[in-house]
């Protein structure tokens, strides 16, 4: 049985940013949560898809959060709006706070989240949920039945794991979405490199011909 509504998970290597996390969420408020610290400042994990099934495997929340450690909530309700939202949209998949739908393209990223160090918007506003093909890592929602039948893959590294779930999503005939969040999320973003071009490769291979 489940012993709170939501488990928020995060991969913390840097013990001063996951601090000032932690600081942060403890501000949110109208939430039952509880909080799993996935360890890996000494490389515990080989991929975030392993690390991830871990945490859920042990996790007691009806709805799984996955989050980067440098998302910050803008105010105390924050994080009560993103779930609320979520929880109120039909045929569910996987909801995060900023993605793409499958008609605009890669440089249109829907989302109200502001990034950076000196926060700047990021892409286009939204005003309502609105269904996407696939959602950025840095925060994203799935139920844990969802999970428990259909755990992440096992992809080796640390890159595109939201976007593997949400087209998993949609092959199993649901909608993804991405919902309005006065979120900020520190970190720039960049994080193309060659791991991350192989996971794209490796993704293509396994479901290019259902998109």
């Amino acid at each position: 049985m489940s012993e709170h509504d939501f488990s928020l998970i995060t991969i913390v290597n840097k013990e001063p940013v996951y601090d000032a996390f932690k600081q942060n969420l403890q501000t949110q408020q109208g939430v039952d949560y509880e909080l799993i610290k996935i360890q890996n400042d000494h490389h515990q994990y080989e991929s975030a898809r392993a690390a991830y099934n871990a945490a859920a495997a042990k996790a007691t929340g009806k709805y799984l959060i996955f989050l980067h450690p440098d998302i910050r909530f803008a105010d105390e309700t924050s994080l009560d709006d993103i779930v609320n939202q979520a929880l109120q949209l039909p045929n569910r998949g996987i909801v995060g706070i900023a993605g793409v739908p499958a008609n605009l393209g890669a440089y249109h990223i829907l989302t109200t989240m502001k990034q950076g160090t000196v926060p700047q918007a990021v892409g286009d506003l939204i005003e309502r949920p609105t269904p996407v093909q696939t959602v950025d890592e840095c925060f994203f929602l799935m139920d844990w039945r969802t999970w428990e039948q259909q755990p992440f893959s096992d992809i080796k590294g640390w890159h595109l794991y939201a976007v593997e779930e949400c087209l998993r999503a949609e092959m199993a005939g649901r909608t993804n979405y991405v919902v309005p969040a006065r979120v900020c999320h520190v970190s720039d973003g960049a994080s193309e490199n060659w791991s991350y071009v192989q996971t794209g490769r490796q993704l293509v291979a396994l479901y290019g011909a259902e998109f």
